[in-house]
């Protein structure tokens, strides 16, 4: 049988290749399996229906979340959202690394995310640690956990009603929010269908997802600042029996800050931050000072997660980006700055008042001031651009006012360390001088002494006369900071301080005759009044032969203040602690005054302050001559009642002392306070400079200072019977303190 020439061998062809599947799975395996839509959650929905979560994965991670950011960021432009159009330029495998905990936009290279930057920048084919994979924790529970918080929202028409009571009473008093960018925001969660929130947080945009927190936070704020003839319709958002407002904005702020926490640090945006910032504002009012010390080192590394402190703006646009949105997101980045500036302002303001840390590095620098930019109706029509001289100011020009003449703080706190001993008395006498040359620029809407009211009737501007008084505030509350440590040994700075704290107790009776009964809760009125009068009170009580000419109005504003604490009390938390306080404080500053035999007349009962003056137009203040008349008769020598006057360097340093010998027309009651008396301070050496600088409000918040029989036994009306009924401060301070002095002080 013939072979067959047919049956050669053939040639072998080489197998082709399997074709790799182009569309990418960004399902989760248990989907694809079963080819059933999948939301793409960690697990998804339909893994949840089955009780499945366990096997519910991602065979490429990687695309899901890049999946997930496109479609994002595609919802929010659809929605017209200044917050979506500005979006980090940021690679997939670049936010994996940023999970580890390395900052996003830190400003250098030298981090392991910027050497992996550099790298991936050079891989072409885009394939560098393409397995590396996200470490997320399970996920399970998120949806129904932020489901069951937003619930908690009311009807939208209490939440239109509350939110436009915080835009009346509250933002005006710091402006951390834009009323027009937070009405989008609110527009939008308004506009979200349940089907978009059965979904669950990860289905919105970021700034959505933390909207809620800071919805929460409006309306807690809003609550506290009520006037007690509220609207009745209020009590049906009350879930209990004798439920109060007040307990009622404790749930809705805890409601917010649960939805912070919840949504995690990762994914932080700026509405986090303004939540935050909210949150601290509402537990500062509510007396818990330390807890919101805490919430707002927190808020600022939030803020710092997103680039808050430095220039880092990310100015590249969609090629579809319109000259409409491109406006809109010039007063986003202005926002930004505004945002950063007030929590700057609020570390470094807390951290003197306390005696606490500050969260932020004054050595980082600072980004741009926002501009001084009068707020257009449409963002989208006008570029930010500086106001005139003939423009009215807003709140923002109040602030940036503000933050000038706060800003020294930095330089104050620096000198406390640098310092401990209190010895550069010629560095305190320069920054002295520096800080009267800030306030001689004072525009002349803010002055409290002969200021232009031109503004003052319109509608925009009913804040200004109230804002007069804080800005009077504020500059002799950085006067009265720097010159506070060291009070205890140098004649110059215990007048310094003592006219800086005048002048706070001044400004603050005024601020209180021009605000209503629902803004009793702000806790600058205990906190600013509480410092002043225990600085003043101390300086007389060590030093009862000084600064004789102002004895009077301090002990005078020594009354007002205990009648405001009093007044505030029902609706103010701390007043009541500062003012068994200053009731022990006040029987040691008469001991001392009768010690040093100067005749201390009971003070007259003022008339009850006004809570209803138009805010319109600021009180008088008071004829101190016609309200005191036991005044001390005047001296003959003028050069001894040199009056003091900002910023002359001599004013500090010159010692007015009095003569050493009656002179004629000189009162013996004068004589008798003014010579020298060998209180028991001098017989001891006692040496002052051992007495730890003088922080009130550090004391009254985080020491418990408190009086043993809380002040309310004590008798003010001189004489033996003072300290009858009392046994001294009691609280967690030092010995070396002033309270500790004061238990031991018995002239």
């Amino acid at each position: 049988m013939e072979t067959s020439t047919d049956q050669s061998p053939r040639s072998i062809s080489p197998l082709k290749v399997p074709r790799k599947r182009k569309r990418i799975v960004i399902s989760c395996t248990e989907c694809h399996r079963r080819k059933q839509k999948c939301d793409r959650a960690s697990p998804c929905s339909n893994c949840l229906a089955r009780n499945k979560q366990s096997l519910c994965h991602y065979e490429n991670e990687s695309a899901r979340k890049q999946q997930l950011l496109e479609e994002s960021v595609n919802r929010a432009a659809e929605d017209g959202g200044v917050y979506s159009v500005i979006k980090p330029a940021e690679s997939n495998t670049a936010a994996q690394f940023s999970a580890f905990g390395y900052a996003k936009s830190n400003g250098n290279n030298n981090t392991t995310l910027g050497i992996f930057k550099k790298i991936e920048d050079n891989d072409t084919n885009g394939a560098l640690i393409s397995s590396l994979h996200s470490t997320s924790g399970d996920q399970s529970g998120l949806r129904e956990e932020y489901k069951s918080l937003i619930r908690q929202l009311p009807a939208k028409p209490f939440i239109e009603q509350l939110v436009t009571t915080y835009f009346q009473e509250v933002n005006l008093q710091y402006y951390p929010l834009d009323e027009g960018i937070f009405r989008d925001l609110l527009k939008s969660w308004n506009n979200l269908s349940y089907s978009a929130l059965n979904k669950g947080p990860l289905e919105l945009s970021g700034d959505l997802q933390f909207f809620p927190g800071l919805l929460f936070q409006i309306l807690a704020l809003a609550l506290q600042f009520q006037p007690p003839d509220y609207d009745p319709s209020l009590d049906s958002l009350k879930y209990a029996a004798a439920m109060s407002l007040d307990d009622l904005a404790t749930d809705y702020s805890k409601s917010g800050s649960q939805i912070l926490c919840l949504l995690g640090k990762r994914n932080t945006t700026l509405v986090a931050v303004q939540a935050g910032f909210l949150r601290t504002q509402f537990m500062k009012n509510c007396g818990l000072v330390p807890e919101s010390w805490h919430n707002l080192s927190q808020t600022i590394r939030d803020a710092q997660e997103i680039g808050l402190h430095k220039e880092v703006f990310d100015h590249r646009r969609k090629p579809e980006t319109t000259p409409e949105e491109v406006l809109e997101n010039l007063w986003f980045e202005q926002l930004r700055r505004r945002v950063w500036m007030l929590l700057s302002l609020w570390d470094i303001h807390m951290a003197v008042v306390l005696g606490r840390p500050a969260t932020i590095d004054s050595r980082d620098g600072k980004p741009a001031f926002p501009i001084d930019a009068p707020i257009p109706k449409n963002r989208r029509e006008v570029a930010p651009a500086p106001r005139t001289d003939n423009d009215p100011p807003t709140p923002l020009t109040m602030l940036l006012w503000n933050v000038e003449v706060i800003t020294p703080l930095w330089d104050i706190f620096n000198l406390e360390k640098e310092d401990p001993r209190q010895n550069n008395i010629a560095k305190v006498e320069k920054m002295h001088t520096l800080l009267g040359q800030i306030t001689m620029h004072c525009p002349p809407f803010f002055r409290h002494q002969n200021p232009d009211t031109t503004f003052d009737h319109l509608p925009e501007c009913s804040w200004l006369p109230a804002a007069r008084q804080n800005f009077r505030n504020a500059t002799n509350f950085t006067i009265m900071a720097l010159h506070r440590p060291y009070i205890f040994t140098n004649p110059s700075s215990r007048t310094a301080a003592l006219k800086a704290g005048l002048e706070i107790l001044r400004a603050q009776r005024t601020f209180f005759n021009l605000i209503k009964v629902n803004h009793y809760k702000m806790f600058a009125l205990v906190l600013n009044t509480f410092d002043a009068i225990i600085l003043c009170s101390a300086i007389y009580i060590l030093h009862p032969s000084e600064n004789g000419e102002d004895l009077d109005d301090v002990l005078q504003h020594f009354n007002f203040c205990m009648e405001r604490f009093e007044t505030i009390s029902p609706r103010n938390s701390m007043a009541n602690d500062a003012l068994s306080v200053l009731k022990a404080i006040h029987v040691r500053l008469k001991r001392a005054l009768i010690q040093a035999k100067y005749p201390v007349n009971p003070l007259p009962t003022p008339a009850p302050s006004s809570t209803s003056a138009s805010n319109n137009e600021s009180p008088p203040e008071p004829r101190i001559k016609e309200e005191f008349p036991a005044k001390l008769p005047e001296q003959k020598n003028t050069a001894t009642a040199t009056p003091y006057n900002l910023p002359t360097i001599s004013n500090l340093t010159t010692s007015a002392l009095p003569p050493s010998v009656p002179t004629p027309g000189t009162s013996n009651a004068w004589y008798a306070f003014s010579a020298p008396l060998p209180t028991p301070f001098q017989n001891q050496n006692y040496d002052f400079s051992s007495i730890a600088p003088l922080q009130p409000m550090h004391d009254l918040l985080f020491n418990d200072l408190g009086t043993v029989d809380g002040g309310g036994g004590l008798d003010l009306s001189g004489g033996a019977a003072l300290d009858a009924g009392w046994n001294g401060f009691e609280g967690d301070f030092g010995n070396d303190s002033f309270w500790g002095f004061m238990n031991s002080y018995h002239p």
